[in-house]
Parts: C-alpha cells; sequence; structure tokens
C-alpha cells in the first residue's frame, strides 16, 4: 500500500505547476499522461527502475515543491544552515524523491484512482485534492493532496495524508532525529545514496 500511495503523490506531483487551472484539472490532466507513459515503458512489466526513473525526473519533479518540503524537512536545523548545505540538502531531498516515486512507479498494478473534484480556493495558497484508490482486493484508500500557490502562482504538491497519516510529517521526525545524531551533511549523503 505504501507504494501505491507514493506513486499516487507522484501523480499529484506532476499536476501543480500550470497556473491558471484548477488543481482538479491539473491532477487528471497529468495523471492521464503518467499513466499513458507507464503503460508504454511497463508493459508486461519489463520497465526498468531506470526508465521509471525518467519518467518520475521529467512529468513529476518539476511539480514538486522540494525547496518547500526540504526547508520542511530539516525543521529546527534550518537555523544557522549556510547557503551551500542548503543547496546540497535540496539536491539530495530531490533524488531521494525521485528514486521514491520510480521505486513506487514500479508497483503500480493499474488500480482505478478517483479523484474527487472541489472548489478551487480563491485567495488561499494552500489547497487539497482527496482521492480514493480503488482496490479490487481491500478496502479501499483515501489521500489528500496537500499543495501551495508559489509567488509565480503555480501550484506545486508538498504532502500527501494518507489515511490520516501526512507523509511529510513522519518523514520530518525521522530526517530531525537523524540529523541531531549524525549531521547534516551525513544525513545529505544518505539521501543521495539511495537507490
Amino acid at each position: 500500500m505504501r507504494k501505491v500511495v507514493s506513486f499516487l503523490f507522484l501523480v499529484f506531483c506532476s499536476t501543480m505547476a500550470m497556473a491558471n487551472e484548477t488543481p482538479y484539472q491539473l491532477i487528471t490532466q497529468v495523471g492521464d499522461g503518467l499513466f499513458a507513459d507507464i503503460k508504454k515503458v511497463n508493459a508486461g512489466g519489463k520497465a526498468t527502475s531506470k526508465e521509471m526513473r525518467g519518467i518520475v525526473k521529467e512529468r513529476l519533479m518539476p511539480h514538486i515543491d522540494t525547496r518547500f518540503v526540504s526547508r520542511k524537512l530539516l525543521g529546527k536545523h534550518i537555523k544557522g544552515l549556510k547557503r551551500q548545505q542548503a543547496i546540497e540538502f535540496i539536491g539530495a531531498v530531490t533524488h531521494y524523491l525521485e528514486v521514491t516515486y520510480a521505486s513506487a512507479l514500479m508497483q503500480y498494478k493499474g488500480q482505478e484512482v478517483v479523484f474527487e473534484r472541489t472548489p478551487a480556493p480563491k485567495d488561499s495558497k494552500y489547497a487539497t485534492v482527496k482521492a480514493i484508490i480503488k482496490e479490487s482486493a481491500g478496502p479501499d484508500i483515501d489521500l489528500h493532496f496537500k499543495f501551495r500557490k508559489g509567488k509565480d502562482g503555480q501550484w506545486k504538491v508538498y504532502d500527501l495524508v494518507a489515511e490520516g497519516i501526512s507523509l511529510l510529517s513522519a518523514k520530518q521526525k525521522e530526517i530531525v532525529s537523524r540529523i541531531s545524531q549524525v549531521g547534516l551533511v551525513q544525513v545529505t549523503t544518505e539521501l543521495n545514496n539511495k537507490s
């Protein structure tokens, strides 16, 4: 289930960069293209992780607010951070997300995903789109995609809440604890070494 949830996080993330569209329009537009790409490269379950990473890098990563996510993941450790350390950490988080999402894409088996139409927030820079993964062999999975509108007017995803659990909050606790134990340089290296 975690891999499917991560995969859906990817679908949502890829939709957020187009300005002047509602989050619902964005998610359905990019989701359709993403699933088409997956079908092409994964015919017969033969896709490689490199091919999936290519899809993630091209379709999804431009639409994830990696700077915002990185700031949130740093938590209390953001104080006193040098510019170069921030750049390296953001790069490591981006790499980690690419690898994680590509792995999730490898697990996708064609489950139906239903996105609920919700009114677009007029003046808010935050919005949520609810999705349901229809599982044939078990209960449906409830997801809430969280995104924010940047200064440029583009929506980008920053979190996914799966069955009431924020993936960003959970990862933040892990990263903050790890930085306290081994330091930022080591955590940056560990994120970059994920394959």
